[in-house]
C-alpha cells in the first residue's frame, strides 16, 4: 500500500512539474533539451526526497532543502493554477506568448510573497456556543512540527496562553516527525498554563502514535485513545484518527453515557453529521483540511469532505472544523488563515 501511495505521489508530481516547466518553456520559446528533462526529473523526485531527509536528519541542511523543495511546490502550484487560467483565456482571446508568460510570474511571484507572509499571522477564531455550563475552550490543529519550527510553537504557546483558556486540546497532525529537534518542541508544551489533551492525526500514524504520545505525557498532555475524561460538567471523548466509522460511533455510545454532562468530540477529520447528531455529541471538533491551505486547492479538498472549515450545526450540537493552526509542506496560505480556535461555551440560563 505504501508502495502504491509513493508511486501515485510520483505520478502527479511528474504530471505537475512537466506541465508547469513544458508551458513555461513553450511561451518564451525555449529549446526543450536535455536539461529540461534533467529539471522535470529532479522537480519530480524531490518532494519525496525532502520529506525522506526531513523525517529520517536533523541538520540544517535537511531543513533548507524540505523548505526550497516545499516552497517550490507551493509555487508550482501556483503556476499551474495560473496556466489553466490562460489556457482557457486562450480558447477566447488571441494572447501574445511572451506577454502571457512574464504576466503569469509577475502575478505568481506577487501572490507567493503575499502567501507567505499571510501564513506568519496567526488569527484568533472566536466561537460562542450554548450549553450546561461556561468553559473556555483553545482548540489547537496541524501545527505540524517539521514543517514549521520550534520558535513557531513558542508563539502559539505565548498567543494560547494570553487568551487564558480553561482547556487547550489539539485535534492531531501536532508533528511531521520524531528528531531531536521535534522532541524539543514537543517538551515546550509544558509551557501551556492550561490542561491540555490531545487526540492522533494521520500524521502521528506515519511518525510513531505511540513514541508521539510518549513524549507528550511527558510534557503534561493528556492522550486520549478511544477515551474519555470529565472536566466537571464537560466530558471530553477522544478518538484515534482512521478509525473506522462503525467502531467511531460504537467507542461514542459506550463513553457518552452521562447525558447530562456537555459531551465534546475530538477528532481529527471531519465526519458525518447524523452520526455525530445520533450520538448525542453536543460539541466536535476537527481539522486535518487546512480549509485548502493554498487556494484553489479547497476545491480538491471538497471532493473528498463535505466540511472543509467552519461552524456546521446538526441537531443537537455543532461540528467546528479549523482551517489549522500551522502548515504542511509550503509555509504558505492563500485564501485560508492559520488560527487559533477559542470556544466560548456559555450556560443558557
Amino acid at each position: 500500500m505504501r508502495y502504491v501511495f509513493l508511486s501515485i505521489i510520483l505520478f502527479l508530481s511528474f504530471v505537475l512539474n512537466f506541465y508547469v516547466l513544458w508551458r513555461l518553456c513553450g511561451l518564451f520559446a525555449i529549446k526543450r533539451g536535455p536539461v529540461f528533462w534533467i529539471l522535470v526529473f529532479i522537480c519530480s523526485v524531490s518532494l519525496i526526497t525532502a520529506v525522506f531527509l526531513q523525517f529520517s536528519f536533523d541538520n540544517i541542511i535537511c531543513k533548507i532543502i524540505f523548505i526550497v523543495v516545499t516552497s517550490w511546490y507551493g509555487i508550482m502550484w501556483l503556476l499551474f493554477s495560473t496556466l489553466i487560467v490562460y489556457e482557457i483565456a486562450g480558447l477566447f482571446l488571441k494572447i501574445n506568448p511572451v506577454a502571457a508568460g512574464a504576466g503569469i510570474i509577475i502575478f505568481v511571484a506577487v501572490v507567493t510573497i503575499y502567501s507567505m507572509v499571510n501564513t506568519q499571522f496567526v488569527r484568533v477564531k472566536k466561537l460562542t456556543i450554548g450549553g450546561n455550563t461556561d468553559c473556555s475552550i483553545v482548540q489547537l490543529s496541524d501545527i505540524h512540527i517539521g514543517s514549521v519550527s520550534g520558535n513557531f510553537l513558542k508563539r502559539i504557546i505565548e498567543k494560547t496562553n494570553a487568551l487564558n483558556p480553561d482547556l487547550v486540546l489539539i485535534t492531531g497532525d501536532f508533528v511531521d516527525n520524531f528528531n531531536k529537534s521535534t522532541q524539543e518542541a514537543i517538551a515546550t508544551l509544558k509551557n501551556l498554563k492550561a490542561p491540555a489533551l490531545f487526540v492522533t492525526g494521520n500524521h502521528e500514524s506515519y511518525v510513531g502514535p505511540d513514541r508521539v504520545a510518549k513524549a507528550l505525557k511527558a510534557a503534561n498532555v493528556t492522550v486520549l485513545r478511544n477515551q474519555m475524561m470529565d472536566f466537571g460538567q464537560i466530558r471530553i471523548i477522544g478518538i484515534d484518527n482512521g478509525t473506522d466509522k462503525t467502531d467511531i460511533a460504537q467507542i461514542l455510545r459506550k463513553l457518552n453515557t452521562d447525558k447530562s454532562k456537555f459531551c465534546i468530540l475530538m477528532y481529527h477529520q471531519p465526519i458525518d453529521l447524523k452520526m455525530l447528531s445520533d450520538a448525542k455529541v453536543n460539541l466536535t471538533l476537527s481539522g486535518h483540511t487546512h480549509h485548502g491551505q493554498i487556494f484553489p486547492f479547497n476545491f480538491i479538498v471538497g471532493l473528498f469532505y463535505n466540511y472543509i472549515w467552519g461552524l456546521h450545526k446538526y441537531e443537537g450540537g455543532y461540528l467546528y472544523v479549523t482551517s489549522g493552526t500551522g502548515t504542511w509542506g509550503p509555509r504558505m496560505r492563500l485564501g485560508s488563515k492559520s488560527e487559533i480556535a477559542l470556544i466560548q461555551i456559555k450556560k443558557s440560563y
